[in-house]
This record gives structure tokens, C-alpha cells and sequence, in this order.
């Protein structure tokens, strides 16, 4: 061997696993869960069947044979079987959109909640009947097996007056998005669905402890009717404490208008701050662009929840939340100094912290321009019906958070750069080795049930790790510990995380929360704040473990 090949291969040995770089193997079709030309929404990551490891659900067009939601259960060795129809959540004949899991019975099980729409079809295509947006009980505790049943009816899961919804048994043939949130901290988990139909508005159902919910949209003063001209809602549902008042605010993202903020009042009801030129104020997300869901996290480490746009038409959006400056709940887009402003047709984002160095880092499933009409490429659609497309794939983005609110791309040679149509992406430690992982799904696009473009792929991006500390925190308590608040510190480190159910488009990172410490070899303390308003620590916990925290009777 030359000097020359003895320095490359020194060289390789000497940064492989060195601290803070960031890179991933897709490991898709090795995995089982490459699934090509499948119509992919989002995934939404969960040990559903509690056996220690994370399973993925992937909303899908059902359309025909071999085709049907997907629901990926994990064999702990790094291959996925595709379980949704054994387990009775395949839905066959429908346009999955959102999903989110949660445990809305408060049985110790992860309950799951499905948004749908028609699937596309053509002139003289025959569509299948009416497939409701669903709600799923999870049987594992009643049963001893991880079973679904499909209980959307017996939940009263219609809106007020609305006799379509009775008649076809749900929310039927509109929906973009779906989440769990606890809006009213009564320990029962609520639920929102998201409406893709620019004319009908979001729902939000209130639980109401007995296996029922009832429709609150109005009362309680998150409708969108009359703050938007359209309130075209595809994506998840965006909650986050955002005023850090231990409550949950809503933030409702559109298509081709303004996104609105609703702060928490705190008695079950919401107030519209988008047009407030003093505190508390949303004037920041006052973006008149193609925004499909939102990404949470506090990407400075300032102990507040800031706010990443994933916009198909424009530049992404960075908005920093400025509660921490004194001044009351107030938000600064800090775009064009961050970086992190890609403009590549975003579909959806995750912020997490890929290298373990204590800083969220961002990546970005792009589509490509957003520039086709619908209309002259999938037949069939009603004439009032006009909205444009990605057609062109693009690459995604991998933002490398710097600090003080810069970022840096590190795409090239990540590994991650997935060419495609992007859809969702959400993220989750696949193989237990501490260093989060990545699911991105993409689209393929049917006319007529038959498939008119390149057909594109799923990505596992499993993470190669570094020589990066890590401490992993699990909750056990009412509502799964949904909307609890998570603070972890190590030294001059302090870093929040907040349990939500859903982000961007249509996706869900997994339940435990991954906290990177970079070279620290200690933590001095896990403080959790859970939605009824209860504090622990736990002090010291060892690094390189998941601890469990359970909530205090």
C-alpha cells in the first residue's frame, strides 16, 4: 500500500465516530420498509405493542392490491413487517393523510387517530365508499394483544349539525391532519382534526371521560372562520406551551394564508393573537404561504419553544420565541441570519439532535417546486378544485445547528440527501444505540388508480452516532405524558424538550426524548413538569441510559 492510501485510510479512522459529526446510512429496503410507489403521508413512530422498541406507521393512498396503510412493527434486529392488516388498521380504499397516537382512554396503551380523504381517481373510476376520518382503540390492555378496533362512531366523533358526519359514521372525505392535546389539562386526551378543503373548517373534539367527545371548535375559540379567506389545513396540528403558562397554544398553519396563533386562556377557551402588535403577539407568523404543519423546539436553548416553517412556494421560516427577553410572549423570524431559510419546495421538517451535542439540529424533506396544476396531471378532480403540485424532485436539507441561532447545511456526504418528492419525516432511535434515526416518506401520484409518475421510495436513515454523551428520558404517567415539559441539565448545558403528538406533515417522532450532552460526562439533574401542573427531579441520572420517569400520585 502507498503513503498516500496508508494517510486516507489513517485519516478515515481518525474522524470516524469522532464528536459532532453527523452522518446516517439509508438503510430502507435492508430494513423491509423501502415500499416502492407507495403514496406516503407521514410517519408517526411508537412502541404500540410495548415490547422496547419503536414500530412506524405510515398513512398511505390504500388504492389497491398490496397497497393499505402501513403499520411497521420492529423485530428488534433492524427489519420491519408490515402488521396493519392483521392488526386491523390497514383501511383499504382511502387517502391516509395525518395520524397520531396517544392514549386517549387512559388504559396504559397507545390508542391511534387517522385523518382520510377519497383517493384520486379518473374519469369513469369506480371510488370505494366513504372512509371517515377514524379513531382506533388499541386492545393490548383488554386483550393481551395489540389489536385495533375501530371506535370512531361509539366516540362520537361528529361534529355539531353535521348530518353527513352521522351518516357515513365520522369526519368524512376532507381531512389533512390529525393530532392529541390535552387543551384543557383535565388528564384526558383531546383531539383535533385538520381540514384540507379550504371551506371547512378544523374540528376539535373535547373528551369527555366516558369513551365520548363532542365538538368544542367553536366554543372554545380556535374555528378559523373569519381569520383566514381559506383555511386549507393540511399537516399536523401544531401545540406547544409557548407562553410557558403549563398550558397548551395552538398554532394553525395553512395553505396560501396567514398562519394563526391562539394562546390558551386557561379555562377552555383560546384568543387569536396573529394581529397583536404588543404581547402576547403572532405577528411573525402573519406568512401568507403554502405551510403544511410547523416543527417545534428550542434550537437556542433558552428555555422557550421557537417555531421552523416547512414552506412549499417560499423560504422556510426560522421564528425565534422572545418570551425569555422580559417583554411577554413575542416571536422574531431570524431567517436570513440562521441559514436554515432552504427555498426547495418543503413538505415537511423534524428538529432533533442528530449528533448529541446538546443543540437541535433541523432536516428538511423537500418536493421540488410546487408548480404543477393538479389538475393537468391526476384527472377526475370537480372543477372548483385547483391547487398545484410538486412534479420535480428535489434534495432534502440537513441543517447543522451552530449556536446562537446559526446553522449550517452539511447535507453533502451526510448520507441523508434523499432525491425525491418528500412528504413526512419524523425521528426515533431504531436500534437503541442512543443517536436518533430518521423516517422519510415521499410521494407517488396516481390518476384513475394508476400511477403517473417516477415511483419513489421510504428512507430509513439510520444514524452512524459519534463519540457524543447522551442521556434518553421516558415518561410514564396520564395522557402518556403528553404535554409534559422536560428540562435536563449538565453544568453551563441546560436543554428542554416538550412532549407533543405530532408535527409538520403529518408525522410524529417517537415518545422518548434524546437529550445530547457532547463531551460531558455528567448530568446533574432531570426536572419534569407534567400537565396537572406537578414538578420532579430526579437528581444525577447516569449517562448513556434511558431513565424512566413516572408521574407522582
Amino acid at each position: 500500500m502507498n503513503r498516500l492510501a496508508v494517510l486516507a485510510v489513517t485519516l478515515v479512522v481518525a474522524t470516524s465516530g469522532a464528536y459532532g459529526q453527523i452522518t446516517f446510512k439509508e438503510s430502507g429496503k435492508a430494513a423491509g420498509v423501502d415500499d416502492p410507489a407507495l403514496n406516503g403521508t407521514g410517519p408517526a413512530f411508537a412502541d404500540y405493542d410495548q415490547d422496547g422498541d419503536i414500530d412506524i406507521f405510515v398513512s398511505t393512498e390504500a388504492i389497491g392490491p398490496g397497497i393499505a396503510l402501513r403499520l411497521w412493527e420492529n423485530d428488534g434486529r433492524g427489519k420491519f413487517k408490515d402488521v396493519a392488516q392483521d392488526r386491523g388498521i390497514d383501511s383499504r380504499g382511502t387517502l391516509g393523510r395525518g395520524a397520531a397516537w396517544g392514549d386517549y382512554d387512559n388504559d396504559g396503551d397507545l390508542d391511534l387517530v387517522i385523518t382520510t380523504m377519497p383517493p384520486s381517481g379518473g374519469p369513469g373510476a369506480s371510488r370505494p365508499k366513504h372512509v371517515p376520518s377514524s379513531l382506533f382503540k388499541n386492545l393490548l390492555k383488554e386483550t393481551g394483544s395489540p389489536r385495533f378496533e375501530n371506535v370512531t362512531i361509539a366516540a362520537k366523533l361528529f361534529r355539531k349539525g353535521n348530518e353527513n358526519d352521522q351518516k357515513i359514521g365520522g369526519v368524512g372525505d376532507t381531512g389533512g391532519g390529525a393530532g392529541f392535546v390535552d387543551y384543557d389539562n383535565d388528564g384526558r386526551l383531546d383531539i383535533m382534526l385538520r381540514n384540507a378543503d379550504g371551506e371547512i373548517d378544523n374540528v376539535l373534539f373535547r373528551n369527555l371521560g366516558d369513551g365520548t367527545f363532542t365538538d368544542v371548535t367553536h366554543e372554545s375559540g380556535i374555528a378559523m372562520e373569519g381569520k383566514v379567506k381559506e383555511s386549507n389545513s393540511q399537516g399536523a396540528p401544531t401545540w406547544a406551551d409557548f407562553d410557558n403558562d403549563g398550558d397548551q397554544d395552538g398554532l394553525v398553519t395553512n395553505e396560501g394564508d396567514y398562519s394563526v396563533l391562539f394562546v390558551n386562556n386557561g379555562n377552555g377557551t383560546f384568543t387569536d393573537v396573529m394581529n397583536n402588535r404588543r404581547p402576547p403577539s403572532g405577528l411573525a407568523f402573519r406568512i401568507a404561504g403554502n405551510t403544511q404543519g410547523s416543527c417545534l423546539g428550542d434550537i437556542d436553548n433558552d428555555g422557550d419553544i421557537d417555531v421552523y416553517l416547512p414552506l412549499a412556494d417560499q423560504a422556510n421560516r426560522v421564528i425565534r420565541n422572545d418570551l425569555d427577553k422580559g417583554q411577554g410572549l413575542t416571536f422574531t423570524d431570524i431567517t436570513a441570519e440562521s441559514g436554515a431559510g432552504d427555498m426547495r419546495g418543503a413538505r415537511s421538517c423534524v428538529l432533533a439532535d442528530f449528533d448529541n451535542d446538546g443543540l437541535l439540529d433541523i432536516y428538511v424533506n423537500n418536493g421540488g417546486p410546487q408548480n404543477v396544476l393538479i389538475n393537468d396531471v391526476i384527472a377526475g378532480f370537480p372543477p372548483f378544485v385547483r391547487f398545484f403540485i410538486a412534479w420535480t424532485p428535489d434534495n432534502n436539507v440537513l441543517y447543522r445547528n451552530l449556536g446562537g441561532g446559526k446553522f449550517a447545511d452539511v447535507t453533502k456526504g451526510s448520507g441523508a440527501e434523499g432525491f425525491g418528492i418528500g412528504s413526512g419525516v419524523g425521528a426515533g432511535d431504531i436500534n437503541g444505540d442512543g443517536f436518533l434515526d430518521m423516517f422519510a416518506t415521499n410521494r407517488t401520484y396516481y390518476s384513475g388508480f394508476e400511477r403517473v409518475n417516477i415511483p419513489q421510495s421510504s428512507w430509513l436513515f439510520v444514524n452512524r452516532g459519534n463519540k457524543n454523551n447522551w442521556l434518553r428520558v421516558a415518561l410514564k404517567g396520564t395522557n402518556g405524558g403528553l404535554g409534559a415539559r422536560i428540562k435536563v441539565v449538565s453544568g453551563d448545558l441546560s436543554q428542554i424538550r416538550e412532549r407533543v403528538s405530532a408535527h409538520g406533515y403529518n408525522s410524529a417522532n417517537e415518545s422518548t426524548e434524546t437529550f445530547g450532552l457532547g463531551k460531558r460526562n455528567t448530568v446533574d439533574y432531570v426536572e419534569v413538569r407534567w400537565p396537572s401542573g406537578k414538578t420532579q427531579r430526579l437528581e444525577s441520572p447516569k449517562i448513556k441510559t434511558t431513565v424512566v420517569v413516572a408521574e407522582p400520585h
